[in-house]
């Protein structure tokens, strides 16, 4: 997988199938094989890139089937699932593990999953199930060895976290090309979208970083910006079916019988030409699926603006349950605040739940590491280094009311050393005789030299430093922000050429997507400066794409 933008622990990125790219975050239709409701040609107009359909009923039912793309009249990417459903509402399949993973293979499925046993009931019955799952997946493994399909190694564990967290280590061990998480559609049903964000969660942080992680059934649109914030990629659902066959009208913040409405709230190609009363199955259908495809849109969007936590706040207020996953995901700030950007343009307070955001957090353990600069109290973060008020996200702060706050004035050198402090952990980043420049019209700082020589500039939008002969210094103060390359490519970091992920030996920590950060070799030696594509654990994890945009190389005769 590559990812092209991320946001929280949601990423826009892509990864290859035999039929096809597929961009993330995306949902696959589910196709019934004797029933669709919507023709998968269709599907694929309306903005399904991918679609998944059962390779278990294909097997009972159409036998002799040996392309599946030509059996569903779709060209693009097909998933299959192995009859896990079936096993889960019946309580048994008609199939060995080794017989449907063989059959997936002769129908030619891009992505294909061994019969995994779903994760319901009490914790013996889960522990015992799963153990079961994990024979099956090592035998996988080895049926699939060679395939040019990409294979699933399900994540279950029921709702027992410490199973879900054993079931994602033991998977990632045996190591697969997707993961999805399973058995969950009894918590959707019961709208326990609080459990579902631990459950996304702990299974999360155990898997690889480059891999896509998929959500089995996760098909109701209110709940998708919850899933990809906290890391799921792909998602299935047969609900723009299921709901049509009920009569229900899918929106993003819930769902209507649509006798009960009078007029239909949407503008998607069905709604804008029919009445409620004109609403038939496959009418009803073809806009749930317009809808669930909007929604994922719109989330995608949201992720290149880096507002993707606005948009969990303005979903939860369509419903309690939805509510509670808001709360609950300030559980788990650690965890999103470990893949989260480092800045963005603004920060929108709009509710006390705008405090559970990982930009809370990040500065709180900062702060705790102390600051030589006195500090100010500035809402909704308390202490911040005076000086250090235009940096993101105090100075991007969008308040519901002003609030009164004293801030000292200080001249643009202190300002500069408070936001090296704050920003690099480096004191005096800046000599007392250093020239800095201001804006004429905005007043803000712009650049600051030594001499002629420029130490470093200030982004406009985020007030960040932005190092370049600085780096030097920062580079022989701290032992952070390093990214470490393997010594064969540090020709290509001195002359000024971006970093990609496949050569990063190692990365601090603290690393986030968007920090400033110094490119050195095995010994330490400063080769570049630049801007971090990716955290540092998927700096480590990934080996497609940028990790570091490099912005000035050292040469041998800078150094």
């Amino acid at each position: 997988m590559e990812l092209r933008c991320k946001d929280l622990a949601a990423r826009i990125g892509f990864f290859n199938t035999p039929h096809g790219r597929i961009e993330t975050p995306t949902i696959l239709p589910v196709v019934n094989p004797s029933r669709q409701s919507v023709p998968a040609k269709e599907l694929k107009r309306i903005g399904a890139q991918a679609i998944i359909t059962n390779a278990y009923l294909i097997r009972q039912k159409h036998p002799d089937v040996t392309d599946v793309h030509e059996f569903l009249d779709f060209d693009g990417p097909v998933m299959t699932d192995s009859g896990a459903f079936q096993l889960m509402q019946y309580g048994h399949v008609h199939v060995t593990n080794k017989e449907i993973v063989g059959f997936q293979e002769r129908i030619g499925v891009d992505i294909g999953v061994f019969l995994d046993v779903p994760g319901i009931g009490s914790r013996e019955t889960v522990l015992n199930n799963l153990k079961t799952t994990l024979q099956r997946a090592r035998e996988a493994k080895k049926l699939t060895k060679g395939s040019e399909a990409l294979w699933c190694g399900p994540v279950q564990g029921g709702e027992f976290l410490d199973l879900r967290r054993r079931a994602a280590r033991s998977m990632s061990k045996i190591g697969f090309d997707v993961y999805p998480i399973g058995s969950v559609v009894p918590l959707m049903n019961d709208y326990r979208f609080a459990d579902n964000v631990d459950i996304i969660s702990t299974v999360r942080k155990e898997l690889p970083l480059n891999a896509p992680v998929h959500h089995f059934g996760a098909g109701h649109p209110m709940f998708f910006a919850f899933a990809v914030a906290l890391g799921a990629d792909l998602f299935d659902s047969a609900a723009y079916s299921l709901f049509a066959q009920r009569g229900d009208y899918l929106t993003v913040n819930g769902t209507v019988p649509v006798k009960e409405l009078d007029e239909l709230p949407c503008s998607c190609p069905i709604c804008s030409s029919r009445t409620p009363q004109e609403m038939d199955e496959l009418a009803l259908s073809r806009h749930n699926l317009y809808v669930t495809f909007q929604e994922m849109r719109t989330i995608r969007q949201h992720i290149r603006e880096n507002r993707l936590w606005e948009l969990l706040e303005q979903r939860a207020r369509a419903h309690p349950a939805l509510f509670a996953a808001l709360q609950r995901m300030g559980k788990h700030k650690k965890y999103l605040e470990s893949l989260d950007v480092f800045s963005r343009k603004r920060f929108f307070y709009v509710s006390k739940e705008s405090e559970l955001r990982p930009e809370l957090y990040r500065h709180r353990k900062r702060a705790l590491q102390g600051f030589s600069q006195p500090t100010v109290d500035l809402f909704p973060f308390k202490s911040v280094p005076v000086g250090c008020e235009g940096v993101y996200p105090f100075g991007q702060r969008v308040l519901p009311s002003e609030k009164e706050e004293r801030v000292p004035p200080v001249s643009p050198l202190m300002c500069l050393n408070a936001l090296a402090e704050y920003q690099f952990m480096v004191k005096d980043l800046f000599p007392l005789d250093a020239r800095v420049e201001v804006s004429r019209n905005t007043g803000k700082i712009r650049r600051v030299y030594a001499g002629d020589v420029l130490l470093a500039s200030v982004s406009a939008s985020d007030y960040k430093i932005i190092p370049h002969a600085a780096a030097k210094t920062i580079h022989e103060r701290s032992g952070k922000w390093r990214v470490v390359v393997q010594d064969d490519v540090s020709s290509f970091a001195r002359q000024g050429k971006n970093v990609f992920a496949k050569f990063v030996g190692s990365a601090d920590p603290d690393i986030r997507a968007g920090s400033e950060v110094l490119v050195v070799d095995g010994s330490g030696a400063l080769l570049a400066a630049g801007t971090a594509s990716l955290s540092a654990g998927e700096m480590m994890a990934f080996d497609k794409g940028v990790a570091v945009s490099v912005r000035k190389g050292f040469g041998e005769a800078n150094q």
